[in-house]
């Protein structure tokens, strides 16, 4: 980033050494001249000036009397003021630095100042106005997205807020299946999708809307002179450019709502309630759209991350679905079976690729990753309303009937039925399938393995089912 310097000084000869003396020492300088301190405040606005050489003595108006102007004028007072001097005027020195002035040197310059002391004031000078910079940008912006924050937010509409910005619009908007996301792919990847949504609604909003980022999903954008046409048109917009938006294989979506203010009498707050409320009146139904497409992305990940185990879900969904029958469950109880036998393992996507294939045993690193598929699949599918029965079943799949399965440790008929099942087809189904890490096992085999472990790890009655209906 370049800085910007402005030299103020009545004297060519001396704004050229000025000049001269910055070039030979500091890169990246852009610098600004001026002959008089007249209008100066239009000068150091105009340039983005990030410091300020002034000499004292000027005809017209002197140094002291445009340091004074600067630092009692709210946009420039930060601007470091370096003055000029007479080699041997203390007063003036003394003056300038009470008026706030940032330094000062001495004319005329001795070449150890112009070769040494003047650049290092002029660098000291910028890089303190870069550090204020960067702190006022910190606390007005998100850090993530690097859209506005609450904070300018909530300061920006109080200025806004008045009768010369009528009708003024305010769009709430908030992001679908952020926790679903976060669950499933990494708050790495939340991140990004944050992002997306942030670059979205800032290219699909207009020059002088003020764009904002309220919270972890939440997105603002006040619209000053803009009624309900126009709001709808800066909505469109912003859905249109998302429906084009994937990051990886996730989609992007957001749920968008608006309220105008049209007269003086409407309370803004009441304004912002009403665009919240028309935005969460829409997420209802798109956000469970959403999570339904982020559910088949991780079904579908799953599947290219390991074939062996996309294959094992659809074998175990079957088999449950076989159990059901043979149990002459109702039919709705059966679809349960299916979607909580083709779901149970959907968890895994947040297990390493390397250690879902590795061969041979898991280290106890591993082992406790792996065994975090079952927790964390449940928190997947519990975000979709009408799956929260089949989210309980996930989250069980892995408990044993003497009670010293995982993740809590429920014991015989506290384990819910449809779970019980589960475990049975999940584990049939691993040991007469291939598996990287053991050899198949004849179906012999394995129902002596499901006997020797009815009463301890299964639901010894179920099991007895499950070898005389269903393998017979």
């Amino acid at each position: 980033m370049r800085g910007n310097i402005l030299i103020i000084d009545d004297s060519s000869i001396e704004r050229k050494i000025i000049n001269q003396a910055i070039k030979n020492r500091l890169d990246d300088i852009n610098i600004f001249e001026v002959d008089n301190g007249l209008d100066i405040s239009k000068k150091l606005l105009e340039n983005n000036i990030h410091a300020c050489v002034l000499d004292v003595m000027m005809p017209q108006k002197n140094g002291f009397q445009v340091l004074q102007e600067i630092k009692e004028d709210c946009n420039l007072m930060d601007i470091p003021v370096i003055v000029c001097t007479g080699i041997s005027d203390k007063a003036a020195v003394e003056k300038a630095l009470s008026l706030g002035a940032f330094d000062y040197f001495a004319k005329p310059l001795t070449e150890e100042a112009i070769k040494i002391s003047l650049p290092l004031k002029i660098k000291n000078a910028i890089d303190l106005m870069k550090r204020k910079e960067e702190i006022i940008y910190l606390s007005y912006h998100d850090q993530l997205t690097g859209l506005y924050n609450r904070r300018f937010f909530e300061e920006e509409l109080a200025r806004i807020n008045t009768r010369s910005n009528l009708p003024i619009t305010l769009i709430m908007g908030d992001l679908n299946g952020l926790k679903l996301i976060n669950d499933s792919f990494g708050h790495a990847m939340g991140d990004e999708v944050i992002k997306r949504v942030g670059k979205m609604m800032k290219l699909g909003s207009r020059e002088d809307d003020i764009v904002a980022r309220l919270a972890g999903d939440e997105f603002v954008i006040i619209s000053p002179k803009t009624d309900e046409k126009e709001a709808c048109k800066i909505i469109n917009n912003i859905m249109s450019l998302l429906a084009k938006e994937k990051v990886g294989s996730v989609e992007v979506s957001i749920s968008l709502g608006y309220g105008c203010k049209y007269n003086d009498e409407e309370k803004i707050e009441d304004v912002f309630k009403k665009a919240e409320d028309t935005m969460y009146g829409k997420k209802v139904f798109e956000s469970q759209s959403m999570r339904g497409r982020t559910i088949k992305t991780v079904i579908n990940t799953l599947r290219e991350k390991s074939k062996i185990e996309s294959e094992h879900s659809f074998r175990v969904s079957a088999l449950c679905k076989r159990v059901g029958e043979a149990l002459d469950l109702p039919i709705n109880e059966i679809n349960k079976l299916v979607s909580a036998g083709e779901l149970h393992d959907i968890g895994k996507i947040i297990v390493d690729e390397r250690t879902i294939n590795k061969p041979g045993k898991l280290t106890a690193d591993e082992w406790e990753e792996v065994k975090r598929h079952s927790e964390i699949g449940y928190r997947m599918i519990s975000t979709v309303d009408d799956m929260t029965e089949i989210a309980n079943y996930i989250l069980y799949h892995h408990e044993r009937w003497d009670g010293s399965g995982y993740p809590k440790g429920l014991k015989g008929e506290e384990i819910p039925f449809i779970s019980r099942i589960i475990t049975i087809a999940d584990a049939y189904d691993a040991m007469v399938s291939e598996r990287c890490y053991k050899d198949i096992l004849s179906k012999e085999a394995a129902i002596e393995e499901l006997k020797n472990n009815a009463g301890s790890q299964f639901d010894p009655d179920l099991v007895k089912i499950f070898i005389n209906k269903v393998l017979k």
